[in-house]
């Protein structure tokens, strides 16, 4: 099932956070710390988007922000921070969260979604996914460690 999460979630999503963190390279970056994951958790439940995929444990996650577009204010936008599934899970469960992403997002009042592709994570694949789902690329981010 995948539903809203809650503050008591929070700490299943955060185990499965430090996972994401490392197949998505973010630890070639920055080091993982659960607790402020647990943090930025409870602010997505307050501000953004996360949802998690639930059969008897927490084996998916998405979340995201939604703001005002910083052109335009009357444009309220959001963007995936993440949307993970466990290795053994993948599949239509990765769709189904973005599908329930993207109800939720335009639920809130969301005039546009933007979905992140991960490099490190079948990126191919991965674009051409978002393609046939009326994603276009606007922007591509690279990363610098000082």
């Amino acid at each position: 099932m995948i539903r809203l999460a809650t503050i008591e979630d929070c700490g299943a999503v955060a185990e499965l956070g430090e996972r994401f963190h490392a197949e998505a390279l973010w630890s070639t970056v920055v080091d993982y710390v659960a607790g402020d994951c647990e943090a930025s958790l409870r602010q997505l439940i307050e501000q953004g988007i996360l949802l998690v995929a639930d059969e008897g444990q927490i084996v998916g996650m998405a979340g995201g922000m939604i703001f005002p577009f910083y052109f335009n204010h009357s444009h309220l936008t959001g963007n995936e921070l993440f949307l993970w599934v466990t290795p053994e899970r993948r599949g239509s469960l990765g769709v189904r969260l973005l599908d329930a992403m993207e109800a939720e997002a335009q639920r809130r009042g969301c005039k546009s979604w933007g979905m992140n592709l991960m490099e490190s994570i079948a990126p191919e694949r991965t674009e051409k996914f978002f393609l046939r789902r009326g994603y276009r690329p606007i922007e591509r981010t690279f990363v610098k460690v000082f």
